[in-house]
């Protein structure tokens, strides 16, 4: 893991297991205040109507700037 991402919290065994998973997008859930059972729910919502992993990427300044401002409240 990196170090900009290091988790308070780990993610449960049904989030790393999901075809959701996306190490990012915990962070970024978690960092808004989200508990695992939620996450889960918004990845199993978002699996039932197709989408794809939510691939966050830090060194992309379209997207540094709000990753960087929930992940290290």
């Amino acid at each position: 893991m990196s170090s900009q991402l290091r988790l308070r919290v780990r993610p449960s065994a049904a989030l790393l297991e999901h075809p959701m998973w996306s190490e990012t997008d915990f962070a970024y859930l978690r960092g808004r205040g989200y508990t695992n059972a939620q996450v889960l729910k918004f990845w199993d919502r978002d699996l039932k109507f197709g989408a794809k992993p939510v691939r966050w990427r830090p060194d992309d300044c379209k997207y540094l700037s709000a990753f960087s401002r929930v992940v290290r409240r």
